[in-house]
């Protein structure tokens, strides 16, 4: 298995060699984390163990991938991709890692799922070496197991400003399953967003590839969401009346892209989600955009430089981590740009106050 993940990542670094050789970012301090890598404890690494069947989605886990290789471009620590297949595999990998790296200096761990919080809970995390790290991705900070820090980009106040631009439209939003944290937040701050400034009738109408709690499968089926997607604008939706589709789907919602695509007089369109999707399909408005490559990029250089994590950490709209960025290809955004302006700071002070929840 290991074998297979070195030829996979070295062919993905062909791919991302190129994306980055054009990338307009700038390390500011890519000298520093350099120097400083060389000065660690060991031989720094880096593994990676990516959410399940998640990398190539062109999306939030690839934009996670390329963070690792521009911090590799910067500092030259190597670092290895695992991705399972299964949540048991998932553990055996962790638990290997962990019993690999138990006296070893300066090696980070990686745990790019909300799905592994589950899985932390059962390890026993002991170090004895310097500068050993294990970092959870879109967890939250009850119950965070110890020897384990974590972060979470809020949706919370993204969502709540997307449903108070999208106020002049019907609309509805397509879930993978229902039970995740992070969609049942990304629902209820589009829901608020909506009900408090639509200027129509019509009630929000939400709905699930399944009907089954936590399923993480339902990330990934592409061929569910554009079942979903060809009902909901051919069957549930008006007809003569322009309706936005809000997609919390994660690779799937390539299912909700196609279908648009292939049934492109419906008038309907859809909400780019986690990369700007302006290039891909023109029925799309807008994107709400995490920037998780630059969340990576941040952890990465502070843990080179030798800084302090905080136990946990959440970033959101107002810090940037969150953002919308409109589609200029779209035949007309002005009033959804308007709304933006006269809806963001209340979607920022909304987003602070569901944090103090």
């Amino acid at each position: 298995m290991r074998e297979f993940f070195i030829i996979k990542v070295m062919m993905l670094r062909l791919f991302f060699g190129f994306f980055l050789l054009f990338s307009l970012y700038a390390c500011s301090n890519s000298e520093s984390v350099f120097d400083a890598v060389q000065n660690r404890s060991g031989v720094a690494n880096i593994t990676l163990v990516a959410s399940i069947n998640g990398i190539g989605d062109n999306s939030y886990n690839d934009q996670i991938l390329a963070g690792l290789f521009r911090f590799n471009e910067d500092s030259g620590v190597p670092f290895r991709l695992l991705q399972p297949e299964s949540m048991d595999e998932a553990d055996s990998l962790v638990k290997a890692w962990l019993k690999e790296n138990a006296d070893t200096d300066s090696s980070l761990l990686i745990l790019a799922s909300s799905a592994y919080a589950g899985l932390t809970q059962k390890l026993d995390i002991r170090f004895s070496g310097d500068g050993n790290k294990v970092l959870l991705f879109e967890a939250d900070s009850a119950g965070l197991p110890q020897g384990v820090n974590a972060f979470s980009i809020e949706r919370y106040g993204a969502s709540y400003l997307s449903g108070a631009i999208l106020g002049i439209n019907p609309c509805m939003i397509l879930a993978a399953a229902p039970g995740f944290a992070s969609l049942e937040t990304s629902i209820d701050g589009f829901r608020k967003g909506y009900d408090a400034h639509k200027t129509i009738a019509d009630t929000l109408g939400v709905d699930y590839l399944t009907y089954n709690e936590n399923d993480e499968t339902a990330f990934n089926n592409i061929e569910f969401a554009y079942v979903a997607t060809f009902s909901i604008t051919n069957y549930i939706l008006d007809a003569d009346r322009p309706s936005a589709i809000f997609p919390l789907l994660g690779g799937a919602i390539k299912g909700v892209r196609r279908a648009l695509i292939d049934y492109p007089n419906t008038g309907h369109f859809m909400i780019g989600m986690d990369v700007d999707q302006s290039g891909v399909l023109p029925k799309v408005p807008f994107t709400l955009v995490i920037d998780i490559k630059g969340v990576v990029i941040r952890y990465l250089e502070e843990w080179a430089l030798g800084k302090d994590w905080p136990r946990f950490r959440s970033f959101g709209l107002g810090d940037g981590a969150a953002s919308i960025v409109f589609n200029k290809n779209f035949d007309d955004t002005k009033e959804f740009e308007a709304r933006y302006e006269k809806y963001y700071d209340e979607a920022v002070r909304e987003e602070a106050r569901h944090a103090k929840k």
